[in-house]
């Protein structure tokens, strides 16, 4: 029997309002997940650079242990102050370490600051605090500044690479007071006669008529070539019956040559010691510190071997020098200590923070025959194309002016270029720059049409091509040396030096607050410090005061007399005792505010009328209750900052506004480690 056909029933279906439903549903729950994303990655953004600003200053940190003596004596704030035509930078010790905007009233639609005449990034930032005090090297083998065989041309000394380089530098030199080099503080020698001031060694000086206002200080002298002296010292002055206290930081004292080997000088005839109608009181012997002043000469100059405390500046963009090979081999003998031989203490501006520096040791690549790849620790490497947080653009290689006037960019840094070598700088290692450590050269990135180096500035990367394509003769680079040559020279073992900045306003600063500090009877600048009560500001006198530079930073006294009464008159030592300079809260006696250190840091408030001790009598006398100030605290600081601000017309709003806004979004990572007597201890 055949099955009757039935109808088939329409399928059921999605009406197209239902469908839009769903689509609104989806696109809800998905703008709803999506609205996550962003800040999910802005997280993980922020949680890598921290890694990496961390990792960075561990790394600083690690280095400087290793290398104590290339820490500064002193890293100082500085402002620029129209001096003869020239925007000059001083020491300012008011300007706070927290003080992150520049010293100026503006910034114009061009990015620079109205009265320095530099752009803004220079200046403001870590690069406030940039003035190095006394970074120390070693003098050297001397050795001709060339990877292979001497060529004419090459120089040849001690060579010096500056650790905190680049320096600082306009029309291609040093500014005036911004490269001082000198020696290691000199032994003194106590006379009590002239004939003590006979056989002074190169590395003495002796002090006579000590305890009296004829104080003298005896300098080594030459027979044949004169001499210059850094000195420091403070003095007891008498200005019609005011007594009070004057502290020379860095005086430069020139000797004569002297037929006796000596040159006696008086104190009161040094200049700065005393003013008009001042008479010398006295002078703390044991404020007395006095250095050899090294003498700068033209590059390409002989050495003369009868004035060895000489030096040339190979570099001055990159900082680079070297010194009379007559140094090397020769040792300072000291009563009670190993002899030690010479060294270069050097004072300079750091030229910018954010150009970083890295040292890297060329090693083989494995399997043979590749390419080397290196690694830098900081990606996104800037490029001159893509423009700042201020909306402008670094100038490129090509156009950066003859006069090598400081830019926001480090492209002039770059000394070798197009002009002097055909393709020294390509186009794609623009801020980047690699230096052999051991000659000052620089690697050049082309040679004769050949691309050397090849940098992958997204992930910071650094290629090197062998030039010649041979692995039997090992990576081989051309190298330009100071004297201008270019060397082909196998690379595999050598150590370059490559400087780069970064996007993101990256930067690693180096802190010091000063390593020895001196008696101030007024208001104290740089290296100094006041005690309460002793001078016309006031104070507490249970408290030592420091300039504003200071605050937050750590000190180390090695002694410390003082009282309390409790009804009986008590005196006691503090030594060896170390505080914390910060600002207090609550009354204070002071004229103007000043952060200090307090013995109530470290004794009971409990003790009545505790102060530094005195005698009754007179007042000066607390000075010499306090015996080896020292700041210990180094600090490694790692800015970055991704954010960025527009430059308008008003050069007021620029640096309130739109400067102002964005510099509160830099993300600064700090380490601490303390520095004794140039050893590291923590």
């Amino acid at each position: 029997m055949s099955v009757p056909s039935r109808k088939l029933s329409r399928l059921g279906g999605t009406t197209l309002i239902e469908v839009l439903v769903v689509i609104v549903v989806f696109l809800v729950g998905i703008l709803a997940i999506a609205q996550i994303f962003p800040g999910g990655i802005r997280i993980l953004n922020r949680a890598r650079d921290n890694s990496v600003a961390v990792a960075l200053a561990r790394s600083q940190e690690e280095a400087m242990k290793s290398r104590p003596d290339l820490v500064p004596e002193a890293i100082l704030p500085v402002r620029f102050v129209l001096i003869a035509g020239v925007y000059t930078p001083i020491v300012d010790s008011t300007i706070s370490n927290t003080e992150y905007s520049p010293q100026g009233t503006g910034i114009d639609s061009a990015g620079i600051v109205q009265g320095t005449n530099r752009p803004w990034q220079l200046q403001s930032g870590p690069n406030v605090f940039r003035r190095i005090i006394g970074e120390t090297h070693r003098i050297s083998a001397p050795r001709y500044l060339t990877p292979a065989s001497p060529m004419a041309g090459d120089p040849y000394g001690c060579f010096t690479l500056l650790e905190y380089g680049p320096p600082d530098h306009t029309n291609g030199v040093q500014l005036p007071g911004q490269l001082l080099v000198y020696g290691r503080d000199m032994f003194r020698r106590m006379a009590k006669t002239t004939n003590d001031y006979l056989g002074l060694q190169d590395y003495e000086y002796a002090v006579g008529n000590a305890n009296s206002n004829l104080v003298e200080i005896a300098f080594p002298a030459s027979p044949t070539v004169s001499g210059n002296f850094r000195v420091s010292l403070t003095a007891t002055i008498n200005n019609g019956g005011n007594i009070f206290t004057r502290t020379l930081t860095s005086q430069t004292v020139t000797i004569a040559p002297g037929p006796g080997g000596y040159s006696a000088v008086p104190i009161s005839t040094i200049p700065g010691v005393l003013g008009a109608g001042e008479t010398l009181v006295n002078v703390e012997i044991n404020s007395i510190r006095i250095a050899r002043l090294y003498r700068q000469i033209a590059n390409g100059s002989a050495w003369d071997p009868n004035e060895i405390f000489t030096y040339q500046v190979t570099n001055p963009v990159v900082g680079e020098l070297i010194f009379n090979p007559g140094l090397y081999g020769k040792y300072e003998e000291r009563a009670g200590a190993s002899r030690q031989p010479y060294v270069a203490r050097i004072d300079y501006d750091v030229r910018d923070w954010r150009i970083i520096h890295e040292d890297l040791r060329i090693s083989s690549s494995s399997p043979a025959g590749l390419a080397k790849v290196i690694k830098l620790q900081l990606p996104s490497i800037r490029t001159n194309s893509v423009k700042g947080p201020d909306g402008l653009q670094a100038p490129e290689q090509a156009a950066i002016p003859v006069s090598n006037i400081p830019n926001q960019g480090m492209e002039d840094v770059c000394v070798v270029r197009n002009s002097v070598q055909a393709g020294a700088n390509l186009d794609d290692v623009d801020n980047l720059l690699l230096i052999d450590v051991e000659t000052g050269g620089q690697v050049l990135e082309s040679y004769n049409g050949v691309q050397t180096v090849r940098v992958d500035k997204t992930n910071g990367y650094v290629t090197l091509f062998d030039y010649d394509n041979d692995d039997t003769n090992g990576l081989t680079e051309a190298i330009m040396t100071p004297g201008g040559n270019v060397q082909l020279t196998n690379v595999t073992g050598r150590v370059f030096r490559a400087y780069y900045m970064s996007r993101q306003e990256w930067a690693v600063q180096i802190a010091r607050n000063p390593a020895h500090y001196d008696f101030a009877f007024g208001v104290p600048g740089a290296a100094q410090y006041y005690i309460g009560g002793t001078g016309a500001i006031n104070g507490s006198p249970s408290r030592l005061y420091f300039p504003t530079m200071d605050n937050n930073r750590k000190v180390s006294i090695g002694r410390i007399r003082y009282t309390w009464n409790d009804g009986t008159q008590h005196e006691g030592l503090l030594e060896g005792a170390e505080f914390r300079i910060k600002f207090r809260p609550g009354s204070d006696t002071i004229a103007q505010p000043l952060p200090s250190i307090d013995l109530y840091d470290v004794f009971p408030v409990s003790m009545t009328g505790l102060a530094i001790a005195q005698d009754t009598t007179d007042v000066q006398s607390r000075a010499y209750s306090i015996a080896d100030v020292r700041g210990v605290s180094v600090l490694t600081k790692v800015f970055y900052n991704g954010n960025g601000f527009t430059l308008g017309t008003d050069p007021v709003a620029n640096l309130t506004k739109g400067f102002g806004n964005w510099s509160r979004e830099w993300s600064v990572t700090t380490k601490e480690t303390y520095l004794h007597r140039g050893d590291a201890i923590q």
